[in-house]
């Protein structure tokens, strides 16, 4: 039983994680999908798997793997979805780079924001937005679709 002046972690844990992802993964589901609905849609059952398996994911790294899961469902979503818009840079990209662009180029995030989103260190982070700007320089070398 908790002691009464320290609450039990889980649920805690969990209500906090969501308070600081949910918004930054409807955001970048929102970018990859074009569909607010059913960006919030991927993003609540994201949510919930994360939930399910919180306990599990407190051995790691809660938001990698809830990362992880985010960007599969979302490209599982994309596939699905008829009428989604172009997707250019995970077309491009590796995962990897290509979410770091999203989220910092496209989207705006500062990278530290980046970073925690994709459960990543910001020098990785940095390591990401690198290679995302060197492949797409490699792809466009006259520089015409400016960058990430």
């Amino acid at each position: 039983m908790p002691s009464p002046h320290r609450p039990a972690t889980g649920p805690v844990d969990y209500a906090a994680f969501v308070e600081l992802h949910r918004h930054g993964y409807e955001r970048y589901a929102r970018a990859r999908l074009g569909d607010r609905s059913l960006a919030a849609t991927v993003v609540a059952r994201v949510l919930r798997r994360a939930e399910l398996s919180w306990s599990a994911a407190l051995r790691g790294d809660p938001a990698a793997l809830t990362w992880d899961v985010l960007r599969e469902s979302v490209t599982t979503a994309r596939a699905e979805a008829a009428d989604a818009p172009a997707d250019d840079l995970h077309r491009a990209l590796p995962d990897r780079p290509a979410d770091a662009a999203l989220l910092h180029e496209r989207l705006g995030l500062a990278p530290k924001a980046a970073a925690a989103l994709m459960g990543l260190g910001e020098p990785e982070l940095q390591v990401q937005l690198r290679a995302a700007r060197r492949i797409l320089a490699e792809l466009d070398p006259g520089g015409r679709n400016g960058g990430a």
